[in-house]
């Protein structure tokens, strides 16, 4: 048997951890949307914030994969397997090309 921890069943497990990590990602790439891109490379929250809008999906993608398994709807399930397969090729160029950009200006 799955472990809910507390919840009444795995669907609501994951339903919230999908919701929580969305939120995380909503909350931060609004406060980084605020600030520069010059304050964003600085060390400080600045980074933490932005891994966070970049782990996030991670994490909630394939809870969303799982919660459509778990009601048998297949083309859900799909259609969020792809949302992972665009996750795993785009967060990393979005971490190289952050890289890139402070090397660029630590020269």
């Amino acid at each position: 048997m799955f472990f809910s921890f507390g919840f009444s069943a795995p669907i609501d497990l994951l339903s919230w951890i999908v919701v929580l990590m969305l939120g995380a990602k909503l909350i931060a790439t609004l406060v980084l949307i605020l600030v520069g891109k010059e304050v964003r490379d600085r060390p400080g929250w600045g980074p933490v914030l932005w891994s966070v809008t970049k782990l996030t999906p991670i994490v909630a993608i394939p809870c969303a994969v799982a919660i459509a398994l778990l009601q048998r709807q297949f083309d859900a399930a799909s259609i969020f397997g792809a949302m992972t397969l665009f996750v795993a090729i785009a967060v990393p160029l979005k971490v190289r090309q952050r890289q890139a950009r402070i090397a660029r200006a630590t020269r």
